[in-house]
């Protein structure tokens, strides 16, 4: 019987919704699942669906004090399957912070003691270390799920990232932009890269079309206060649009490290009574808000640490309702961001265009209800959550255990 274990760096992550989202289609499908936390949460506030999460969740320690580290060692061996296979990891496992050796032992006891068949991992960091060790130490199989900052940020490690996914069963890009930059990076390590997007749940995002533009124009923005969201760009278009004598009414739900920033531009521009700063939302509070926009942004920049977006989840949220879209190339979203067809696409830091397209909407000059009835239509093609789950399962079904291929 397969069972499949889920390795995850935090369980629950408020930001990580389309985790929650593919494991509840995934025990929808019937899949037996387990989850493995890295790390407890450290999120003051939590989605309600992650209450419809049947699997248990195993929270790995963690071990920084060298005595610990080699209690845990100790412990590990006792297995045969691990005291077979430990030697010849020793040399790998050196580049590895102590802890993070222990945290891997111990992942691979709960693997074996749990009847797991195959191990998930999302993100090529620290999760997909473990998972690599944890198979390493145990013959079973892993996919990776890879993401963003784990596969672009500055401080990624080239040679843990072509290990880890040389090794993988599959390594899965979320877009076609990641399938093609993973293809580079890999190129040479005989990994196999798959695409697979992120998926939603498509019953909890009913479409409606949009209603004419109100006046002032709504505009909604949600994700992480950080650089690459493009936010302060999005400020500075409604300082120019204000400038014009404009109006708009803009909320933008999230936090992060820019929360401080972000507001101080938003005084310099005059725009308190403009722009506002909502915090972080659960996610049936921003389907409100973005079903309350006329128009949802996702003005995303590259960062000046390499890190990038791959596919904001939410922007397809707002697709599959029926809130026109203006984004920027960034990544994958020209993939769904279809300038003219699903919505309005711009160069990353246009300010300029940002704002021209903010007017248009407002004055109706962009074909609203095309871009909404369009980018519904490709949802449903692509982002089905259900039709993801049988495709992770079907994968997961046909892997080889790795001592058989060895």
């Amino acid at each position: 019987m397969t069972r499949i274990g889920y390795v995850l760096k935090v369980y629950p992550r408020f930001s990580e919704t389309f985790v929650v989202t593919e494991i509840l289609a995934r025990e929808e499908a019937g899949d037996d699942l387990a989850i493995y936390a890295l790390r407890p949460t450290t999120d003051q506030r939590f989605h309600p669906e992650i209450a419809r999460v049947q699997a248990p969740v195993t929270w790995i320690s963690r071990y920084p004090k060298g005595a610990d580290l080699w209690q845990r060692v100790a412990a590990g061996v006792r297995h045969p399957v691990i005291a077979a296979r430990l030697p010849g990891l020793l040399a790998e496992l050196a580049d590895l912070p102590g802890d993070e050796v222990g945290q891997g032992i111990e992942l691979a006891d709960a693997v074996l003691a749990d009847g797991i068949t195959h191990l998930h991992a999302h993100f090529a960091s620290l999760a997909g270390r473990m998972a690599w060790v944890a198979s390493r130490l145990t013959g079973v199989p892993y996919t990776l799920t890879t993401h963003a900052k784990d596969i672009y940020h500055s401080s990624v490690d080239p040679a843990w990232l072509r290990r880890i996914c040389a090794d993988a069963d599959r390594v899965i890009a979320i877009s076609r932009f990641n399938e093609n930059h993973l293809a580079r990076v890999l190129a040479g390590t005989g990994a196999r890269v798959v695409l697979q997007y992120n998926a939603l749940e498509l019953d909890r995002f009913p479409y409606a079309p949009p209603a004419p533009a109100h006046s002032p124009l709504r505009v909604a923005a949600v994700g992480r206060l950080v650089e690459k969201k493009g936010f302060a760009q999005l400020i500075d278009a409604v300082a120019l649009l204000a400038a014009r004598g404009r109006r708009v009414d803009v909320r933008v739900a999230g936090s992060g490290e820019l929360a401080g920033d972000l507001a101080a531009r938003i005084r310099a521009h005059g725009l308190d009574d403009t722009v506002r700063l909502v915090g972080p939302q659960p996610q049936d509070q921003i389907r409100d808000l973005v079903e309350w926009a006329d128009v949802f942004a996702a003005p995303c920049i590259p960062g000046d640490d390499g890190n990038i977006d791959g596919l904001p989840t939410v922007v397809l949220e707002a697709m599959a309702l029926g809130t026109p879209v203006v984004a920027t190339a960034v990544t994958g979203l020209p993939e769904v961001v279809e300038n003219g067809r699903t919505g309005v696409l711009l160069a990353p830091r246009d300010v300029d265009g940002l704002a021209d397209a903010l007017a248009a909407f407002a004055d109706g000059a962009h074909p609203a209800a095309d871009y909404a009835r369009n980018a519904r239509a490709l949802i449903e093609e692509r982002f089905d959550s259900r039709r993801q789950a049988r495709t992770l399962s079907a994968w997961e079904a046909t892997t080889t255990r790795q001592e058989d291929v060895a």
